[in-house]
C-alpha cells in the first residue's frame, strides 16, 4: 500500500502491507494555508487493481487563526462547537468472502484516530499469539502499570494514537499471569483499570480507546501514587514495572525520589520513561525520570516502529536469563 498525496496533506496508515481481505486505518492531516475552498488529490496504490483508488478532499475555510493552528474534528475540535459532517467522507469498502476487521473504520460519532480494538481472538495470520509472544518457559509474570499524561499537550495528532497503537500491541501479546493497570493524570489522578489480568483484553482495550487529553500535568504527584499502586499488586521474582508516558516538562525532584527510594523496600519497582517529539528540555528530564527509576527511556517520535516499542522494552525486562 502507498498514499501519494497533494502538497500540504499527511496520509499515516496503521499497516504497510495488506493480505487479501484484510483491512487498515488511514488517517489524513491537513492544516490549510489561507482561507477559502481548497481541494486536495489522494492516490491509494495497491496491487489489487491497474489504477490508483483516488480520494478528493475538499472543503471551505471561512477564517485562519494567527497561529495557523485550526481545530478540527480529528485533532481537539471544541465539544461545544456544531460541526458539520459530509457522510459521504466516510468510505467503506467491501470485499468477497471473509474479511479480518482487526482496522475497522472508526464510527462517525467518535474520534477518527482511534483505530477499532483488535479481536480478542488473533485473526491475522502475521501476528503471534500470547503464548508464541511472551513463552512462559522464557518470561517472568509481569506486573505493568501504565501511568498516561492526558493533559492538554497530549492533543497533538499523533501523541496519545501511537501510545494507543503500541498498547493495542502489548494487550494482545500479555497473559493470563500478567497484571495490568492503567492510570491517567492531568489535573487529578485517575485509576481507570487495576490488577487486570492479561487474558481479559476486552476490558483493557475499551480503557485505552478510553483515553483523552484535557487539563494541566502534573506529573511528579502521579507518579509517586502510581509507586504505591503498583506495588499493591507486586509479583515476587516477577518483573514490576511503571511506564511513564508523557510529552512534559515536569521534574522528578530530589524530594520526588527521595519518597520514592524510601517506599521501594522490598516491593521494588522500575520506573521507564515514554516521551513524544523533540523538545530538549522534555527529553532531558524524562531520560533523567528513567534513570533514577532504573528503567528505559524509550522514544516515541513516528509511527514506524513505534506499535512494538513496549512490547520489547517489558520482553527485555522479564527475560529469564
Amino acid at each position: 500500500l502507498r498514499a501519494d498525496a497533494d502538497p500540504g496533506l499527511k496520509i499515516y496508515t496503521s499497516k504497510k502491507a495488506l493480505a487479501p481481505n484484510d483491512t487498515c486505518l488511514l488517517s489524513i492531516s491537513f492544516v490549510p494555508e489561507k482561507k477559502g475552498r481548497f481541494e486536495k488529490q489522494i492516490s491509494l496504490i495497491a496491487s489489487d487493481q491497474d489504477q490508483a483508488h483516488q480520494i478528493i478532499l475538499t472543503g471551505s475555510l471561512n477564517n485562519l487563526t494567527v497561529d495557523n493552528k485550526q481545530d478540527c474534528y480529528v485533532f481537539g475540535a471544541n465539544k461545544n462547537k456544531t460541526v458539520s459532517r459530509n457522510q459521504d467522507a466516510y468510505i467503506e469498502m467491501t470485499f468477497d468472502g471473509p474479511r479480518n476487521n482487526n482496522n475497522k473504520m472508526p464510527d462517525p460519532t467518535k474520534n477518527p484516530m482511534l483505530p477499532a480494538p483488535p479481536p480478542t481472538k488473533n485473526t491475522n495470520t502475521n501476528e503471534k499469539t500470547a503464548e508464541e509472544e511472551l513463552p512462559a518457559s522464557l518470561y517472568k509474570p509481569n506486573n505493568i502499570l501504565f501511568l498516561v499524561d492526558v493533559s492538554g499537550s497530549m492533543k497533538d495528532s499523533l501523541k496519545l494514537p501511537l501510545l494507543k497503537n503500541a498498547l493495542h500491541v502489548l494487550i494482545n501479546a500479555v497473559r493470563p499471569v500478567d497484571r495490568i493497570t492503567l492510570v491517567s493524570y492531568s489535573d487529578s489522578v485517575v485509576v481507570l483499570k487495576e490488577g487486570i489480568i492479561g487474558s481479559d483484553k476486552k476490558t483493557l482495550f475499551d480503557a485505552v480507546n478510553g483515553l483523552k487529553a484535557k487539563g494541566l500535568t502534573k506529573g511528579n504527584k502521579a507518579i509517586l501514587f502510581s509507586q504505591v499502586l503498583a506495588q499493591k499488586h507486586f509479583i515476587n521474582g516477577g518483573n514490576n514495572q511503571i511506564f511513564l508516558a508523557t510529552d512534559g516538562k515536569f521534574r522528578f525532584n530530589p524530594e520526588d525520589f527521595k519518597k520514592w527510594t524510601e517506599r521501594q523496600q522490598n516491593k521494588k519497582i522500575t520506573l521507564s520513561s515514554i516521551g513524544f517529539g523533540n523538545d530538549k528540555v522534555a527529553i532531558k528530564n524524562l531520560k533523567e525520570i528513567a534513570e533514577k527509576g532504573e528503567g528505559s527511556f524509550i522514544h516515541i517520535k513516528k509511527r514506524e516502529g513505534a506499535d512494538r516499542k513496549l512490547l520489547d522494552e517489558i520482553k527485555e525486562r522479564s527475560r529469564i536469563h
